[in-house]
């Protein structure tokens, strides 16, 4: 069956708000949902009971050959003994080793020939045989399961399925054969070709919005880990890689379509995936809670990740036995650490921690469900079928909302540590430094224009008797105070900046008159002169102003600087004085 790719836009943005970037999501998932094409094209329909999604549980007979080597004539005498037991899928049965498990089917009876499916809802089954009577009195055999490619299976699909045609008045029975590479709960259902068609559909159309899911958030962790210079994006998209192919291969989906000729590696991919997304969520996590002050949880997630990653090599090295038991401990040591870890990072960090821990309790809701099957602790049931994949798909989008909050907190973070490099914190004028900065490139710019720009140093004359009469929380409001007077008069693209002196320096570009700048140096001595909310009542500003205009005769901002300062020095030791030109 063909692939066809969709299209699909990314119109999320990380730096958007929370609730676009959410709904952006969900609709690129559901757009991308086209991965697969369709169903396998069957015969047409007859008469034969409706069937729901997963089709209807027949009656059968199990008995068990433990020796595995039982042919079908002596299987049929066993059935006539009566050595058979009703089969049960709620039953775990003693698969394992060699040990061949031989149901006796009954089939629905139909009044005319009647198109069907029958399906064993397993996607990681080693060996299925078909027996259905022939026209020669005869057998025919098909088979399916990991043995073989899934592209040789009688109908390559998901799970092992075989189409076969009912007749009315059949007396024969059929057979059914599985092995197992360890005990198994075993459910056989059959449905008519047309409910299987729709059952197909609408699978693969939930596969496939699953698949356009984790191709949505690999797209936005890649443009996430470029702009944001931070490897959890990397980490994260590995994660949902490994543990969405893992999935994917226990739905069957993988063997169907990525690999469906390599019988081997669709046999253990859905071992060695499942633990591999496991350690490398170990990883996640580490990366997530490193430079917390914590070396113990750094510590225990990279052990556990060793471990998980030993573990995924014995699996592909020896092969499951006797490694299927000891992944299922692996699996419930893991949720307690994860759930330890991401409680702990909510406490810490409850605006971020808070998603982390919803992302981890869902995939640990629905995924111990089929780890205590595979202990063969519980029976199988919708929730040990399906409850590792739905657990994911609720993950996936929880932990992107927790990275975006927690790129986003960084972010604001850097923004701080910026303005504080660059603001003088009490003032919110630029700093010394990047005062220097200015006047240099506005120095640079008298080579191509010389008529162009202005320098005023501004001083408070008063300040150190507004210290001495009311202190100095109210003389560093009067330092507040004479920022925004010169804010106020400042034009757009002009710098107010603080000398580290105290002293304020605005630096004007482009052309300026003589009288502008005057007239600008007595609006600003008039701002400081006028009553102020930050002041007490009858405390004034006497700014004392300094203007340097283009052409400089200063070469450099050092002396250019020391002339400003000369001047406001002379204007504080006369009262009289408050404004003046420096040559």
């Amino acid at each position: 069956m063909p692939l066809f790719p969709s299209r699909w836009c990314l119109s999320c943005r990380v730096t958007g708000r929370f609730g676009r970037a959410l709904l952006a999501l969900v609709a690129g998932g559901l757009a991308a949902c086209w991965l697969a094409a369709g169903p396998p094209v069957l015969a047409q329909t007859g008469s034969a009971p409706a069937s729901g999604w997963l089709g209807q549980q027949g009656e059968a007979l199990v008995l068990v050959d433990t020796s595995g080597v039982q042919t079908l004539e002596q299987v049929q005498q066993r059935f006539a003994r009566g050595e058979a037991t009703p089969a049960s899928a709620e039953r775990i049965m003693p698969a394992g080793g060699a040990v061949a498990l031989w149901y006796q089917l009954a089939l629905p009876a139909v009044s005319e020939p009647t198109p069907m499916v029958l399906a064993l809802l397993h996607p990681g089954m080693n060996h299925v045989d078909l027996y259905r009577p022939a026209a020669d009195g005869g057998w025919r055999a098909l088979r399916s399961g990991d043995s073989i490619p899934v592209s040789q299976w009688p109908l390559p699909y998901l799970h092992p399925a075989f189409e076969l045609v009912q007749q009315p008045g059949a007396a024969r029975p059929s057979y059914l054969r599985v092995q197992h590479s360890h005990p198994i709960s075993v459910r056989w259902t059959v449905s008519s070709a047309r409910d299987f068609q729709a059952s197909s559909k609408r699978w693969h159309f939930l596969l496939g919005a699953y698949a356009g899911l984790v191709a949505l958030v690999l797209v936005i962790c890649t443009v996430n880990a470029y702009f944001w210079r931070d490897s959890i994006h990397f980490y994260y998209a590995v994660y949902v890689l490994v543990m969405a192919l893992g999935q994917l291969s226990l739905m069957g989906l993988a063997g169907e379509y990525f690999w469906p000729d390599n019988p081997w590696w669709n046999d253990v991919a859905s071992n060695v995936l499942p633990v591999t997304g496991a350690a490398l969520g170990h990883l996640f996590m580490r990366e997530l809670v490193r430079g917390r002050g914590t070396r113990w949880a750094t510590r225990l997630m990279l052990a556990m990740g060793g471990a998980g990653a030993v573990l995924a090599l014995c699996f592909l090295l020896v092969g499951r036995n006797p490694f299927f038991a000891i992944s299922g401990l692996y699996y419930l040591a893991s949720f307690a650490i994860y759930l330890g870890v991401a409680l702990w990072y909510a406490w810490r960090i409850p605006s971020v921690g808070l998603w982390v821990l919803a992302g981890v309790l869902a995939i640990l809701a629905g995924a111990v469900f089929p780890v205590l099957r595979n202990m063969q602790l519980v029976p199988v049931s919708f929730l040990t079928q399906y409850g590792a994949q739905l657990g994911v798909a609720v993950e996936i989008p929880l932990l992107l909302v927790a990275l975006y909050l927690r790129n986003r907190e960084r972010r604001d973070n850097r923004a701080r540590i910026d303005t504080m490099a660059r603001i003088d914190p009490l003032t919110g004028a630029v700093n010394h430094r990047v005062m220097l900065k200015r006047l240099q490139q506005l120095l640079i710019a008298q080579l191509r224009e010389p008529a162009s720009g202005a320098v005023l140093r501004v001083r408070i004359g008063n300040i150190q008797a507004i210290r001495d009469e009311y202190g100095l929380q109210v003389a560093q409001m009067a330092l507040v105070h004479a920022g925004a007077c010169i804010t106020r008069v400042a034009r757009e693209g002009d710098t107010v900046a603080r000398h580290r002196d105290g002293d304020f320096v605005l630096i004007l570009k482009g052309r300026v008159t003589r009288d502008q700048l005057s007239e600008m140096g007595q609006r600003l001595i008039a701002r400081g002169l006028a009553p102020s909310e930050l002041l007490p009542p009858g405390a004034v500003l006497q700014l004392k102003v300094a203007i340097a205009a283009a052409p400089f005769q200063a070469a450099g901002v050092v002396l250019l600087l020391q002339a400003l300062e000369a001047a406001v020095t002379e204007m504080a030791a006369r009262p009289g004085k408050a404004l003046r030109f420096v040559a």
